[in-house]
């Protein structure tokens, strides 16, 4: 279903209201009165006290009276049908009178306890009490009843504000498949005030972040954290303003979200340099995937018609075959020639944006060109059944032997578009499914590495050889999305097996965090091999070998977002506060005066780079902002995450 453009609030104090049209829920809502149309105005009421309000019902009972003299006689009375239904009108006005002077001491404590809620973590009585604000509480503490300031999607919104407030909490979302999150039950107040303290702290900081983007930075690629000034490395289109584009809106950001849309509106030029040679995968899942998340919880038609003219300069990387090139040209004679051998990652991550972008622009030939690519390599027989190298060829049933397989660069997101697809197009597509487990199973046989000493807690996805089928202790940061994917999947297709395997590679990847000596963890975890098979051992100090591993960190997400996946689907509150240990440890080591920076060494607070790449205020500031929301917040049951965390929804 196709959202629609919201319509903009009146500028003027009063306009015409047709009383057959229906409440727009995108616009101001429908006055009925007794002509078909009326002015609409609203006027400060005029302030009334109770002894006013309670004296108004008596005098019109008594006024009744007066005008019926005879209406008792003898002990008996008699009584028209009209009189009697003002009658009981007027005693239901001195009910509701008798309870706003005296309300019940029940409602008085949870007023008082909610203003210390309040008082504590900093937020006012006006912002708990708007839903567009950010730590605005969908429940009532102390009961399960729903907060209706809240809940009640959009009381007091209009326009565009109110649409963007029920689509984060996923209005129109459609799906046929079984829900997987999490039945979270009411937070006790300590929980909660500990949630919004955290969340708070969390929104800061990206504030923080885009601050020293718009100084520094504003319509370039990425900020210099350190020195200030930009660098374009991703195109020059802006990759930071569009990849923020959804966190502005999931957090509230309204006012500097419409400041970046009127620059996109305005100054987002794809053609400028039509002959430039740019990088198809980035282009995808920053650009195309920011302006379709975007434009479904925005419904801004600018974004899509962005996305749109994109989407036919993406196909000019095409040439012919049924894999994209790595590099196109908006100019459609200045593409390279046809590619030989292509990037497993890059040509298998299109799935989830050309399927959406063929959904709302009713134009198949994205989606064609997406399954396509699935239909091929689904066709190929690698040695390890599932598991394909890091590059592949454009034939079909082709054969692969004597190949390092992994889950981390170069084919990571491969698999986790897998099984995203298939969520994403309603299960409707078997062969995402079938193509997720086969390549499930072998992880799970191949590729899973656990501790020497026994632990069952914490494991690791090596490199294995596909003729040798031997393993090798090294697992890449980018590996550790698959944690997530293999979460979701055993949720979806009773894999319980799947879960438990899901939280002992998260572990394992917070280990390289929670051991090292800055809280941060390495690119590239490696580890001493044990003498015995499929075992490693790890550092005691460190957890991972600091001499073999590769230690900088560049403010990578996929920790964060595995935990934040086994949070919504668990319930379990230690993965809120792991993911809140790493935003300390960004606090401490990689926060600087203009944005936040990566380190050059984990092992060695103060190694800091001078770069912060457009994903960490797209994907790692935004799953530590869900962690901490309310979870109608992005829930995984009305959303489907891209690569880069913009949320696409499920319709």
């Amino acid at each position: 279903m196709e959202p629609t453009t919201p319509s903009r609030s009146p500028g003027h104090s009063s306009f015409v209201v047709d009383i057959e049209k229906a409440d727009d829920p995108y616009g101001e809502p429908a006055h009925l009165n007794s002509a078909n149309t009326t002015p609409f105005t609203s006027p400060k009421a005029p302030f009334v006290s109770p002894g006013s309000a309670a004296a108004g019902p008596l005098i019109g009972l008594k006024n009744l009276i007066d005008r019926n003299p005879a209406t008792i006689v003898s002990g008996r009375y008699t009584i028209n049908l009209r009189q009697l239904f003002v009658l009981l009108l007027i005693l239901m006005g001195l009910t509701t009178v008798w309870f706003v002077v005296n309300p019940p001491e029940s409602f008085k404590g949870a007023d008082e306890s909610e203003s210390l809620v309040q008082s504590a973590v900093g937020v006012s009585d006006q912002d708990r009490t708007d839903p567009r604000h950010p730590h605005a509480n969908p429940l009532v503490p102390g009961t399960e009843k729903p907060n209706p300031l809240v809940n009640e999607a959009s009381h007091g919104l209009t326009g565009s504000a109110k649409f963007r407030f029920e689509r984060v909490r996923g209005k129109d979302a459609r799906t046929s498949l079984k829900k997987i999150q999490f039945q979270f039950p009411v937070e006790t107040q300590k929980d909660r005030l500990e949630r919004e303290t955290r969340l708070k702290a969390v929104r800061d900081g990206f504030e923080h972040a885009w601050k020293g983007y718009k100084k520094h930075a504003w319509g370039h690629d990425e900020v210099k954290p350190v020195e200030g000034g930009f660098r374009d490395t991703f195109n020059g289109w802006g990759a930071t303003m569009v990849d923020s584009l959804d966190t502005l809106v999931i957090m509230g950001f309204n006012d500097e979200f419409d400041e970046a849309l009127e620059w996109v509106r305005t100054q987002f030029d794809m053609t400028k340099n039509p002959t430039a040679q740019h990088q198809f995968f980035e282009t995808v899942i920053r650009y195309l995937g920011g302006f379709l998340s975007t434009y479904d919880l925005t419904g801004e038609k600018v974004l899509l018609d962005k996305a749109e003219e994109l989407g036919k300069y993406l196909l000019n990387a095409f040439q012919g075959k049924n894999f994209p090139n790595g590099r196109f040209a908006v100019q459609a004679n200045s593409n390279n020639e046809p590619a030989f051998r292509f990037v497993l990652a890059e040509v298998g991550t299109i799935q989830l944006e050309f399927s959406r972008l063929s959904m709302l622009t009713k134009n198949p030939v994205y989606d064609t060109k997406a399954r396509k690519i699935v239909d091929v390599l689904g066709s190929a027989n690698p040695q390890l059944p599932g598991l394909l190298p890091d590059y592949v060829l454009d034939n079909e049933g082709q054969s692969y032997s004597n190949y390092k397989a992994t889950v981390g660069g170069m084919v990571d997101s491969y698999y986790e578009y897998l099984l995203k697809e298939w969520i994403l197009l309603d299960g409707k597509a078997p062969k995402f499914r079938e193509m997720f487990e086969k390549a499930a199973n072998s992880i799970k046989k191949y590729m899973v590495m656990r501790p020497e000493n026994g632990s069952q807690d914490y494991a690791i996805l090596g490199h294995v050889n596909s003729a040798s089928k031997n393993i090798e202790p090294d697992m890449e940061h980018l590996a550790c999305f698959m944690s997530g994917s293999l979460a979701m999947g055993a949720k979806y297709f009773d894999r319980p097996d799947d879960l438990v395997l899901a939280r002992q590679v998260a572990q394992g990847c917070f280990l390289g965090y929670h051991q090292s000596a800055t809280g941060l963890g390495p690119e590239a975890a490696k580890f001493v091999t044990s003498a015995q098979s499929g075992k490693f051992i790890p550092d005691a100090e460190t957890f991972f070998s600091s001499p073999l591993s590769r230690k900088d960190y560049i403010l990578r997400p996929e920790t964060i977002e595995s935990l934040w996946i086994l949070y919504r689907l668990t319930g379990e509150k230690k993965y809120q506060n792991q993911a809140w240990e790493i935003f300390q440890s960004l606090e401490k080591s990689c926060r600087t005066d203009i944005a936040y920076t990566g380190l050059l060494d984990v092992t060695n607070p103060g190694s800091h780079d001078n770069r912060m790449e457009s994903f960490f205020m797209a994907e790692t500031m935004k799953y530590l902002y869900l962690m901490f929301s309310t979870p109608d917040v992005i829930s995984l049951d009305d959303f489907v995450l891209n690569t880069e965390a913009h949320p696409i929804l499920r319709t």
